[in-house]
């Protein structure tokens, strides 16, 4: 431990002389009989552990020098002010100038020595705990860094819930990748489909990242390698370029984007279960249209059908020369024929009904997507000014 440093102050330069060869055994002593020789000695070292300082140095006051220091925090440490005067203004004036502690002359250089030690052991304490509390500080800090790195994190996932399309669950996370300072790649599998693969960097990957990624996708949910890491799911991958071995933020990044990339998993196979609902949708709306038109034709085509037959037999009652049990007989006929025609006619309403309450089902599935569309929408404007 170096031994500490001492500044002492006094125009009786025989006091000076004395103080220093009490003190120099305990202190590295420069002396000053003068403010301007003080200021020169300042110049030249660099700030001393404590300043000794006489209030009555000529026509200057230690005191009032004391005080310009302070405000400066320049020459010492710490301050002592001593004084042949040990009245309560002297005192007072001691602690208004900022010195930490008052001697009144005359005092015991033994008892000089052991205070100026007591004050380096002071100095000692107060570094002590200025370093403990720049160490927390620094441990507040870095808490408050993660959380907040963590928050991002959650609320990428919360933004990823109210994605519908791939080119939306890319923006979200390019877009968290970017407020990260991270760079990467992001690849979909979505089922019967080919592979999309896509770069934060340059919008596409090249070559050599697709290749990276095709023969990454057979490892385990996570993968390291070098500063890179892959996060897998079935139908997704995210690469991560920059993720420093050892760095601070790496293991809350690693943390968070294990989860991501499960939320991305989920959301791809919900938007595929969606689109094929859609297309589903699609199709059993073209079949009710197309059943119902031929329902129509059938109808149409039937009615001229019986509109002849009913012709063509009125006609032969003219033609035939029938007896009434004939007559009778073809009357019979028409009519059963008819009440047929008929009951068709009923059938075919029912199942036109059925077709219609299909077609207000396909109406009202449309207006529920529209308005789950709508709802995110809203959700995305209000989460931005958030």
């Amino acid at each position: 431990m170096s031994t500490p440093s001492l500044l002492i102050i006094d125009d009786d330069k025989d006091y000076l002389e004395l103080l220093n060869e009490a003190l120099e055994g305990s202190f590295e002593v420069k002396c000053a009989s003068n403010l301007d020789e003080a200021e020169k000695i300042v110049s030249d070292n660099e700030i001393f552990d404590i300043a000794l300082v006489d209030e009555n140095i000529g026509v200057d006051k230690g005191s009032e020098w004391i005080k310009g220091k302070v405000q400066q925090h320049a020459v010492a440490t710490s301050f002592v002010l001593y004084s042949g005067l040990a009245n309560e203004d002297a005192i007072l004036k001691g602690l208004e100038c900022g010195a930490d502690d008052f001697l009144a002359k005359p005092f015991s250089l033994l008892a000089l020595n052991n205070k100026l030690k007591k004050l380096i052991a002071y100095q000692n304490k107060i570094h002590t705990f200025e370093s403990e509390i720049c160490s927390k500080d620094r441990v507040i800090n870095v808490s408050m860094a993660q959380a907040s790195k963590y928050g991002s994190c959650m609320q990428l996932t919360s933004r990823l819930n109210n994605c519908f399309t791939l080119e939306k669950i890319r923006d979200e996370v390019f877009s968290f990748l970017y407020t990260m300072n991270l760079q990467g790649c992001i690849a979909f599998y979505p089922l019967n489909e080919k592979p999309i693969f896509y770069s934060s960097k340059n919008g596409f990957c090249s070559p050599v990242e697709i290749d990276v990624m095709k023969l990454l996708k057979i490892k385990p949910r996570l993968y390291r390698f070098s500063s890179r890491t892959i996060f897998n799911h079935s139908l997704c991958s995210i690469l991560i370029l920059n993720l420093e071995e050892g760095a601070i933020d790496t293991d809350i990044y690693i943390d968070a984007l294990a989860s991501v990339i499960e939320c991305i998993g989920a959301r791809i196979a919900f938007i595929t279960y969606k689109n094929s609902l859609v297309k589903v949708q699609n199709k059993i709306e073209q079949a009710v249209k197309t059943t119902k038109k031929m329902i129509e034709i059938s109808k149409h085509h039937q009615q001229e059908v019986m509109n002849e037959i009913v012709q063509k037999i009125g006609v032969s009652f003219h033609v035939l020369d029938l007896n009434e049990e004939q007559e009778d007989y073809l009357t019979s006929l028409v009519h059963n024929a008819l009440k047929k025609h008929t009951q068709d006619d009923i059938n075919f309403l029912e199942v036109t009904q059925l077709l219609d309450g299909a077609l207000s089902s396909v109406s009202e599935l449309e207006v529920l997507n529209q308005q789950q569309d709508e709802e995110i929408e809203d959700f995305d404007d209000e989460d931005e000014l958030f």
